[in-house]
This record gives C-alpha cells, structure tokens and sequence, in this order.
C-alpha cells in the first residue's frame, strides 16, 4: 500500500474515535444535569429529599383536615423544627410526600398559626412564667376583659375605659387605675403552635381559666328552701364575696335564692393578678369614745355619767386598692372634721386600777378613721377567726381593748416573715380576768408592754405593722405592703395557736 494512503486512513481511523468520544460525553453530560430539589431538616437532622416544598406543604394541609375543623383554621403547618432548604443536586433519588410525612408524624406535631401569651410573675426569691395559647392576640383581650368585669362592673369599667366618670364633688368615687401588680408582666409573640399544647379557640374558655387557674367543672350547690347567699357561702367554706365573684349573675348578698337554684361554690384562683384603685370621698359618722374615770375616794361599783358622748361626722378621702376584688391596702388622703365627737366620760369608784376587766365597755384598739379590711368568718377557704383593721397606718397606735394581764408579749419578727412566731409575727395576748375573755393583738410593728404587766382598758400597748403572715407581702416594690392589725377574741386561752380558745367576732363586744 502506498504510504500516503496509510497516511490518510490513519488520519481517518483518528477522526472517528474522536467523534466516538465526544459523542459519548456529551451523552453522559446530558445526562447528569443538576436537579433543584427540596432537603427536610428535623431538628438539624436530614430524614429525606422531596421534589416541591410548595407541594409537600399543600399534601400537609390536605391530609390535616381534622386540625383546620377543629380549630377553625385555613392552614396546618409543618412543626417546629422542621426545616425544607432549596438545594442543586445530580442525585436522582427524591422521597415521596407521603414518607416524609410518615416520618414526621411519628415524631413530633404539626402546628398552627397563633399567639404565645407569656406570664411572668416575679417574687422575692423567684420567677413565675405561664404560657397561654390562643388562635390571637384578640381572643385573649376579651378574656382578660371579661376577668377585669369579675371584679368590675359593666357600668363603672365602661365609663373609667371613656374616661366618663363622674367626678368627686363633694362625696363619690371613682376608678383611679386598672392593672395588673408591678411585680406581674404580660408579653405577647405570634408563633406556630403545636397541636398538643392547649389552644384556646373563645374568649369564655380562656376567661374560665384566667378566673379559676383550671377549665375544670367548678363545684355546684344545689339551694334548698331557706337559703342564703351568706349562708351557702359559710357552709362551702367562702365569704360572700368570693361567692359573688364566683357568680356574678348576683349583684349583692341580699340577692334572694329559690329553691333547687344551682350556684357555683368553685374557689377563684386567678391566673393573672387585677388590681384595682379606687378613690373615694365620704361623710362619715364617727363614734365617740367611752373615757372611764377612776374616783378613788369612791368604792368599786360605783358608776355614773359625767358626761353624754356625742358622734362626729367626717369627710374622709381614701385611696382603696384590691387585689382580684379583695380589699388589700387602703390609704387615708385626708379627714376633714364635719362635726367633732364629744366623748362620754364615766366615772367610776375604785382606788387602783383594776386588772379585772369590765365587760360592759371595751376600748377599740386602734386610732381613728380605721377600715376593717376582713371580717370574723370564712376566708379563702378556711376560718379567720378575727377581724383585721387598718388604720390610720404603719407605727400608728395599738390599745389594749380592756383591763387585764399581760399574759404574753412576742417580738423579734421582721416585716413579712411568714414562719415567725407561728405567722403571728409580733403580737400580744391579755387575759382580762374575767370569765375567760382574752384578746389578741398580731403583726405588731413594735411591741410597748412586757408580760405579766397590768395594763388598763385604751392604753398604748403597741403599734401597727406587718410581720409574720400578711397579704399582700412586703417587698421591695412596697415595704408597708399587709400592714394591718390581726384583732382576736376569745373566751379561753388562745396560746397555742391557730383558732384555739373559743374564739368569737370582736365585734359583738361594741354593739
């Protein structure tokens, strides 16, 4: 064969193999084209590859119906955690919507679209947090609306929110504040919420809750003839107003019960604190005191009167606060005298002061103008066995109610500590000598008589404070918080503690 023809077909057996390879690699790179395919994330691990993140989200929704029935929603959403990230990949191996689904059900919950309610409650050793799930921000206002009107009503919340109440001319009243404790917050954050949590979908339901720190049936009572709120409320082991919060189609005590009527005897226990302050400006009678007079060179039971007590009016100017409808502080702004009380004096044969009492005149045991904040009854489901009085305030004076014996003087409480002394804080017990009768006087701030002394009927023996047990406690945010006197009772020796010796209302000794 000539040598340019071996050329040639050389040269011709190089062309085809080359247009052999270049053919097969432009088949295998039109076959390895990049995919732009979807990774599903759980928790930061990868658990599959889908094809539309678009289409994967829309077989959720489809196959969560039941969600979106229940709670009345558009979408269902993938639960927290998951994340779906747009990828390019050669590899051709996508999972089906239905496994990842699969996958993800079996290990967490789907969720909707909703609002996150923080509650933080901060207190002298701790932080309280509560979370609350609503479909929105709007459903927990009405209930938190609805929680303010258990306290408040319709008229006077619809007038202070106008800003239409009338103003104090000469006596009257009016809402100063509505809020909740500095010591309590609230925040708000719109979230996915998974579907085990509890979402409230009504205001009612979550007002229920905020009320009653439970959506549980609340305990009923059935009236029987002869019924009435006092007594249904002492037999279930509430005060009357407790009852009234707790059924607020009653506006007063003196609202008459029928006969096979269901009212409710649950006990409130509110998730959130409302505290409301009232200003208040009234006319006020004021009781003249009894001065009993020793005649010395006169024998004992001799009495007479010297002089006819007269009462006094005052207009007293208050600054009321409570807490979840209960009286908690009250501030007096000024006492101007109407009409000034004239005292009764008496006088009386003996010649030394006696250390038995008289039983037919007590001295009240504070300072005026006073308000009696809890009364002799049942209180948060147990007996307080005393009334508590506040006034005029903190250090003011504290008498002792009748001639007697010091038969205990207890101090070295500080201001709020629950365990001193039992809870009693500071206190005094007099035995009056007679018949059994005692009184207690707790929470003292400072104590001025020792055991064993004799003291007489309205002498100084202490002053007003707020050790041991008190509610509201004092803090930081408001140190004279509880201040109060804690006045008991008694036809026995009240000195273990808790309601022993015979307790009664001390204020059938002043009728």
């Amino acid at each position: 064969m000539p040598q340019n023809s071996f050329k040639i077909s050389y040269i011709i057996s190089i062309i085809l193999i080359a247009l052999v390879l270049c053919f097969i690699g432009i088949t295998k790179y039109s076959t390895n084209v990049p995919n732009e395919v979807y990774n599903v994330y759980l928790d930061g691990d990868i658990i599959g590859t889908i094809k539309s993140k678009e289409d994967f989200e829309k077989y959720i929704n489809d196959k969560e119906d039941s969600i979106k029935k229940k709670y009345k929603v558009d979408k269902v959403y993938t639960p927290n955690g998951v994340v779906i990230k747009k990828v390019t990949t050669y590899k051709n191996n996508i999972d089906s919507n239905q496994d990842i689904y699969a996958k993800i059900t079996a290990l967490k919950q789907f969720t909707i679209k909703g609002t996150q309610i923080t509650i933080t409650k901060k207190e002298e050793k701790n932080t309280k947090t509560e979370k609350i799930y609503t479909l929105n921000k709007e459903i927990f206002d009405e209930a938190l609306t609805k929680l303010i009107k258990s306290f408040v009503s319709d008229d006077n919340y619809k007038a202070y929110m106008e800003s239409s109440q009338k103003k104090i001319i000469d006596t009257g009243k009016i809402i100063k504040n509505i809020d909740m404790p500095e010591s309590e917050s609230i925040t708000y954050k719109n979230t996915y919420i998974p579907i085990d949590k509890k979402i409230y979908t009504t205001s009612s339901e979550l007002a229920k809750y905020l009320l009653y720190g439970t959506t549980k049936k609340q305990n009923t009572y059935t009236v029987k003839e002869g019924d009435t709120i006092e007594t249904v409320a002492n037999a279930n082991k509430l005060n009357v107003q407790e009852f009234l919060l707790a059924n607020q189609e009653f506006n007063s005590k003196n609202t008459l019960l029928y006969a096979g009527q269901k009212v409710n005897v649950g006990l409130i226990n509110p998730v959130i604190d409302i505290e409301v302050e009232v200003n208040s400006v009234d006319d006020e009678e004021r009781n003249f005191k009894t001065q009993i007079k020793y005649d010395s060179t006169k024998l004992q039971g001799t009495e007479y009167e010297s002089q006819k007590g007269e009462k006094g009016l005052y207009r007293v100017s208050r600054e009321y606060k409570y807490i979840n409808g209960i009286l908690s502080d009250t501030i007096i702004l000024n006492s101007t005298e109407l009409k000034a009380t004239i005292d009764r004096v008496i006088v009386k044969g003996d010649k030394e002061i006696p250390h038995v009492a008289d039983l037919s005149n007590w001295a009240w045991p504070t300072d005026t103008p006073y308000t009696i904040t809890t009364y002799y009854g049942y209180r948060w489901g147990s007996m307080h066995a005393a009334i508590d009085i506040y006034g005029p305030g903190h250090g003011s004076a504290i008498y002792a109610a009748n001639n007697g014996t010091v038969q205990a003087a207890v101090g070295g409480c500080r201001p709020g500590y629950s365990g001193c002394n039992g809870r009693r804080g500071n206190y005094i017990i007099i035995n009056h000598n007679n018949q059994g009768y005692h009184s207690v006087y707790m929470h003292l701030a400072a104590i001025l008589v020792k055991q064993g002394q004799t003291v007489a009927r309205g002498q100084k023996i202490g002053t007003m404070g707020n050790t041991g047990e008190v509610y509201p406690a004092p803090s930081s945010y408001s140190p004279y918080s509880g201040t109060h006197l804690h006045f008991a009772t008694t036809r026995g020796d009240p000195s273990r503690g808790g309601n022993s010796g015979n307790p009664f209302d001390p204020l059938t000794l002043y009728r």
